[in-house]
């Protein structure tokens, strides 16, 4: 049997991006919860039966949303890409990767399928467990740095 290894001590700047990465998408979660509010005022607003209205004239919330949905995306793009050539060990990236693209999916099947039945918990709970594992990451990075094994 293989045995595990412990994810190697990050260099300044991947220990950096790792945290922005933590801040900005608790930054995309916080307007993420601002859309919600939107959307639940105007399904009482249009009513349930016309999830097609809801964001049919949506507020600036959604748009700093989708638009810093990129940045969150690139930026975890670019921590991995730094983690993997520096073969630093922090398998859990795959799954903050991995979440991300559901992450993703699931926003744009609420935008352009007009809600499609559970995408809105499952967004939230993707979004939970995403910052989950970035947290998980960071925390991973913290112990490396007191040479202690990984969590």
């Amino acid at each position: 049997s293989r045995e595990h290894q412990s994810p190697s001590l990050p260099d300044k700047t991947t220990r950096s991006l790792l945290w922005i990465a933590l801040i900005t998408s608790l930054i995309q979660i916080v307007l993420g919860t601002q859309v919600r509010q939107f959307v639940d005022e105007q399904s009482k607003i249009m009513g349930e039966n016309a999830p097609h209205l809801w964001l049919d004239n949506p507020s600036i919330s959604f748009y700093l949303h989708r638009s810093f949905s990129i940045f969150v995306i690139v930026l975890n793009a670019l921590l991995a890409t730094r983690i993997f050539k520096k073969k630093l060990g922090y398998t859990k990236i795959n799954w903050v990767l991995a979440l991300l693209c559901i992450e993703v999916i699931t926003g744009m099947a609420m935008y352009y399928m007009d809600f499609p039945f559970s995408s809105q918990p499952l967004h939230l709970v993707i979004a939970s467990l995403l910052f989950g594992f970035q947290f998980y990451l960071v925390l991973e990075a913290i112990y490396a740095s007191k040479t202690t094994k990984t969590l």
